[in-house]
């Protein structure tokens, strides 16, 4: 009896522990998101070098100094990251290993039947990619981008519309290599890696480019895939 009630003690303790910490951590992510709106009406016009600023003196809160470790906002890697903004579409994804990044700047990048679960948009607005990075930067210390060029984009969303082909997105299209159906069931495409820019460790500011990145790349394979899905037969993968 004695021991059920220890237990009963200690589970109790335990759960109002895990309780506890999601409200600290909730509490730095209100700060945070609050700190950043405050400064809405003229962040856009910031440069890297005013939002550095900002960041550093944020730091000197100690109590949330954890939060503004990373080197994502330094010149370099966000130079890197929105270089191309101006004429492309730039989305951003998180994993924890390294060698998975690198993998993914060789093979290209999986993504199970929407591209839009897993990567998210970025563009020149830093207080929406402060936002964004504070958001999904636990998912891993690396970001893969991947960029798209409008020219690229555009015709390829035409094209999707001039075969009434309403159920997918431009991504689905932009890959060489057939499909496939994972465990689960679902519907991974592999995203050609020409549109994978790179990676940065955004906790130590390493910046790893992809030599074969290009925004503009237009494969014959593309054409055919639009062909495949207008015409798919019954027993086709999609």
């Amino acid at each position: 009896m004695a021991t059920d009630i220890l237990f009963f003690i200690f589970i109790t303790l335990l759960l109002g522990y895990i309780v506890f910490l999601h409200i600290k951590l909730a509490k730095k992510n209100i700060f945070i998101e609050s700190s950043v709106k405050r400064l809405s009406g003229i962040e856009k016009s910031w440069s890297a070098e005013e939002m550095m600023k900002l960041l550093h003196e944020m730091r000197k809160i100690s109590h949330y100094s954890s939060f503004f470790t990373d080197k994502l906002f330094e010149d370099k890697p966000l130079g890197f990251l929105l270089e191309n903004h101006k004429n492309s579409r730039i989305f951003i994804h998180y994993t924890k290993e390294k060698q998975d990044a690198g993998n993914i700047i060789k093979e290209g990048f999986l993504f199970a039947d929407s591209f839009y679960k897993t990567a998210l948009p970025v563009s020149d607005d830093r207080l929406d990619l402060l936002i964004k990075h504070n958001g999904r930067k636990s998912f891993g210390n690396y970001m893969i981008i991947l960029c798209f060029s409008d020219r690229i984009f555009t015709h390829y969303s035409a094209e999707l519309d001039r075969y009434g082909l309403k159920g997918y997105s431009v991504e689905n299209v932009l890959t060489e290599t057939p499909p496939f159906r994972n465990e689960n069931a679902d519907i991974v495409y592999r995203l050609s890696n020409r549109f994978v820019k790179g990676y940065i460790n955004h906790e130590t500011g390493e910046i790893i480019p992809n030599p074969e990145f290009n925004p503009l790349y237009d494969s014959p394979s593309f054409g055919k895939n639009l062909e495949l899905l207008s015409n798919k037969p019954s027993n086709y993968i999609i």
